[in-house]
């Protein structure tokens, strides 16, 4: 299945991934871009990622991390860039 992912730091990916899951599209995500999205090992999502499905924080989707995605749903990564001085 090809899932689009919206990125603000990777423009707008289409991953082809058979069964996809939450994990699947940001470990290829993490493969294909410089950032290392998610902790292999843990299976956290690192603190500077925030991850929605269908608008939905993954935190608060069903499955969390290992939700199953279906034809139609919307993935987005956003990089949280903080500064300060």
């Amino acid at each position: 299945m090809v899932v689009k992912v919206k990125t603000n730091f990777f423009g707008q990916p289409e991953l082809e991934i058979e069964n996809p899951t939450l994990r699947k599209i940001l470990l290829e995500l993490s493969n294909r871009t410089e950032f290392s999205i998610i902790n292999p090992v843990s299976n956290r999502i690192h603190g500077e990622f925030k991850v929605y499905l269908n608008g939905v924080e993954q935190e608060d989707t069903s499955h969390g991390i290992d939700t199953v995605l279906k034809e139609g749903d919307k993935v987005e990564v956003t990089l949280i860039v903080l500064s300060g001085g």
